[in-house]
């Protein structure tokens, strides 16, 4: 079982999200400061396929995230870049909860594949890799669970 490394955080901040589920259904009506959503179960777990399911937003949660900081990364190292691509994977398996013989599913693993279109030299791609990836707080929370997310890059040329 992977530990809980609690990193000493400086500016704590809050975001919330609001879940109201109707009896009887799978499907939660998801506010996000401002912002709204559907999260919902496939038929096969019980559902109506009225949303993603949470372990999908997940994934798209660890690939929105990551983009944002490539981008972010890129600009503040004034790196000429076009389009940003990342497909986000993750891995799940039964495995121990924590009641005797209950099995949960739990990640098993964490792949994605970064493209970016760019024409910086090596090293500036290089530096852009390690600060975009050290920035991403979603892919810190798989790193502390003990769940390092494997990484791709692609370079496409501008």
């Amino acid at each position: 079982m992977a530990k809980l490394r609690l990193k000493e955080i400086e500016e704590p901040n809050s975001r919330t999200a609001n879940s109201v589920m109707s009896a009887g259904g799978l499907r939660c009506d998801i506010e996000m400061e401002g912002h709204s959503t559907i999260i919902g179960e496939p038929p096969e777990r019980g559902g109506k396929d009225e949303g993603a399911s949470p372990l999908l937003h997940l994934s798209a949660a660890l690939a929105s995230c990551q983009s944002v900081q490539v981008a972010k990364v890129a600009q503040a190292m004034r790196l000429e870049f076009g389009d940003i691509k990342i497909d986000a994977t993750l891995d799940t398996g039964r495995g121990d909860g924590r009641e005797e013989g209950a099995r949960i599913i739990r990640f098993v693993g964490v792949k994605m594949v970064i493209s970016i279109q760019t024409n910086a030299s090596e090293k500036k791609i290089e530096r852009l890799k390690t600060m975009a990836v050290d920035r991403c707080p979603v892919s810190a929370l798989f790193d502390d669970a003990g769940v390092e997310p494997e990484m791709e890059w692609i370079i496409l040329p501008l």
